[in-house]
């Protein structure tokens, strides 16, 4: 998991910084754990952040 989160530093936010709520690196990784839950679309990925988010903020 570490190498995981050391590898997205290299990735560039090009988001403008007065809109962003969440770190870059915290939406992939909600992203990609949603995914292997089997999330299909945005909204069971928001459903899955919102239930795991204890676990996810470890």
């Amino acid at each position: 998991m570490e190498e995981l989160l050391d590898w997205m530093k290299y990735i560039e936010d090009v988001r403008q910084t007065r809109k962003v709520r969440n770190k870059l690196k915290d939406i992939l990784v909600i992203v990609l754990f949603a995914t292997l839950a089997d999330a299909d679309d945005w909204v069971e990925t928001a459903m899955f952040a919102g239930v795991y988010q204890d676990y996810l903020r470890k």
